[in-house]
């Protein structure tokens, strides 16, 4: 069996005895491809004289194939048929890239990792959202054999005159006018084993989950299912998202392609859950589709995705603020005595318990006092 040098160099070599003529006089080249994560790949591109532009077929996936014990004939077929499906007419027009009049209702957003797209992201413009960074792109469409986009440089954002602000904002702009699905993990899984609806009696739907009146995870992603990730930076969305499930809730980087949501229940552990998306990173996606291996949740008061770590200690704060405040309130109350209000007796003693105590005290100081003669009083003689 062939390793992966000598696998590159078979495909190269034989690739144009399973084209059609047309591509008799066409060359043929490997290049390598700095994609997300920094992943490197091999792309075997494949130029017609009529044509400037030609797709890059990556062949890391067919190599495994092969390692699978994929027959090579059939492998350089589905190559070939790649290549002449993404085939242009004309040549392309590249001010559909160039043109910033043409281009600014095309821009997307992808969401990306930082850390690990170092070399990708220098000579790219690009926006941190806490660990991730948003890129940009043209979308130039596509068919059956997926979507086309020419990654947004640092040169060619000069070119159109713009800085990396107004680039974001455009390309959010044109997010709020795309599709974003936000679906229920069992509607999800619906719409890929059951893409013509559910027959009834079809044994396959047992293996799905039950219907909850209250669902515990949803999926985020676009129409497409392509960099659906980015729809975490919509921020109608969001809120419409925070409004369903009654107002922060909890954000799992399934991939670059789509996230997880679910909704916040006391119950959960940050660690847990981030061992739970390493693991899945590790073992189900693939290493240039890994956006995080963090938690993220989404601070409905401030209206922003922030990682659960710091959303932890901005809860902790929030609470010892609010009990400092409550504290300070019972503090500035005054007391009743300076609203002029009497305060209420510790005993009251009864009148008649007291009456004969005063009569006896009103006696006895009336027999100590000197009494003195009385003098004569003038009288007046009535006729």
């Amino acid at each position: 069996m062939m390793d992966f040098e000598e696998f590159k160099a078979s495909v190269a070599e034989q690739i144009k005895d399973y084209l059609p003529e047309k591509y008799a006089d066409a060359t043929v080249d490997l290049q390598n491809v700095t994609k997300n994560n920094d992943t490197v790949l091999t792309g075997l591109l494949i130029r017609t004289e009529d044509s400037n532009i030609a797709p890059n077929i990556y062949l890391e996936n067919f190599f495994a194939q092969y390692q699978d014990g994929e027959n090579l004939g059939n492998i350089l077929q589905h190559i070939a048929d790649i290549r002449v499906n993404h085939e242009m007419e004309q040549a392309f027009d590249v001010s559909k890239i160039t043109d910033f009049d043409q281009v600014k209702d095309h821009i997307i957003c992808k969401l990306v990792n930082a850390e690990m797209n170092a070399d990708y992201l220098a000579d790219k413009p690009h926006t941190l959202v806490e660990d991730l960074a948003v890129v940009y792109a043209v979308d130039l469409g596509g068919g059956e054999g997926g979507r086309m986009s020419a990654p947004i440089t640092n040169n060619l954002m000069e070119q159109y005159g713009v800085t990396t602000e107004e680039l974001h904002d455009i390309a959010l702009q044109n997010l709020s006018e795309s599709q974003i699905e936000f679906k229920t993990m069992r509607d999800v899984l619906v719409d890929m084993m059951f893409p013509d609806g559910i027959q009834e009696g079809d044994p396959r739907a047992f293996m799905l989950p039950p219907e909850e009146e209250n669902p515990s995870m949803y999926v985020l992603s676009n129409a497409d299912k392509l960099n659906g990730a980015a729809a975490l930076l919509d921020a109608k969305t969001m809120e419409d998202i925070s409004e369903k499930l009654g107002g922060d809730f909890v954000v799992l980087p399934s991939s670059i392609h789509e996230t997880i949501v679910l909704p916040l229940n006391e119950d959960m552990d940050r660690h847990t859950l981030e061992a739970m998306v390493q693991d899945v990173n590790a073992g189900q996606v693939a290493p240039e589709e890994r956006l995080s291996d963090h938690v993220y949740m989404y601070d409905s008061q401030a209206k922003e995705l922030v990682l659960a770590d710091k959303m932890e200690e901005r809860q902790q704060q929030r609470a010892e603020a609010q009990k400092d405040a409550k504290e300070a309130e019972q503090a500035d109350k005054p007391d009743k005595t300076e609203r002029g209000e009497k305060k209420p007796e510790r005993e009251r003693v009864s009148m008649k318990e007291k009456l004969p105590e005063k009569k006896a005290e009103v006696a006895k100081n009336e027999a100590n006092r000197e009494h003195p003669v009385p003098s004569k009083t003038k009288e007046t003689a009535l006729a």
